[in-house]
């Protein structure tokens, strides 16, 4: 998120997250504010040294709902966005708790479903029952290919919509029968499902560029997707 915002010279500031994260410092004082309408409390390249000071910490994976996430709630901020780095840690654990809330972007490649699964096993799952945590949705991202071959993109979205349905948000749904008529040579189909978040070359000249993509390229046809995704995190935390 600090890149695509265009801010990759905070990585090397002296304050960084673990100073409010762990030290104590008020969160608010390493906040940017951009020309987005959101601030950012970017991330930095001593994100590794703090993971490893958690480790000794007392209470660790409460440190960032503590310390950064509350204060700044009580402070007046609406909503506090955390683009956690995937993989078990410290502060993954830390990001999950501080929310409660959670989107998963899938990419269409060999063990994602797998990865998947091992993640609700042994991360989400256990938090999710002594703390609570909700599923917001679980998205296919970087779509490219058609759903009418067999390959990467087709097998992420279908086996999404068979094993994930309920987290599947409402532009990446199919109908598990829409993918058996896909299969049988005997039928035609009028139209191929594109469901997902695609590839679109504004979104990577956008990141390219540290720019949101509504603000690159104000028609992409991929914002109503991004749209819809904002409207859950707004429902959910009035719940």
């Amino acid at each position: 998120m600090t890149t695509q915002l265009g801010y990759d010279d905070a990585y090397d500031r002296d304050a960084n997250l673990g100073d409010a994260l762990i030290d104590g410092e008020d969160p608010e004082d390493l906040l940017i504010e951009t020309d987005f309408g959101v601030h950012l409390l970017p991330s930095s390249n001593e994100l590794e040294n703090v993971e490893t000071r958690l480790k000794d910490e007392r209470f660790a994976d409460v440190k960032l709902r503590r310390n950064v996430v509350d204060p700044l709630i009580q402070n007046g901020y609406d909503y506090v966005i955390i683009d956690a780095a995937g993989g078990r840690g410290k502060l993954s654990d830390n990001a999950l708790i501080a929310v409660q809330r959670v989107i998963i972007p899938l990419i269409p490649r060999a063990g994602s479903i797998n990865g998947l699964n091992k993640m609700i096993e042994r991360q989400i799952s256990p938090i999710r029952q002594n703390i609570g945590l909700d599923i917001l949705a679980v998205t296919p991202n970087m779509i490219r290919e058609t759903m009418g071959q067999r390959n990467e993109h087709r097998t992420l979205v279908e086996n999404l919509n068979r094993e994930f349905g309920s987290f599947v948000p409402e532009y990446a749904r199919v109908d598990p029968e829409v993918f058996d008529a896909l299969n049988d040579s005997g039928r035609t189909m009028d139209s191929i499902p594109k469901p997902g978040i695609r590839e679109r070359t504004a979104i990577s000249r956008a990141f390219k560029q540290g720019m949101p993509v509504s603000e690159f390229d104000e028609d992409c046809d991929q914002i109503p997707n991004f749209d819809h995704l904002a409207d859950l995190v707004e429902e959910h935390s009035h719940a």
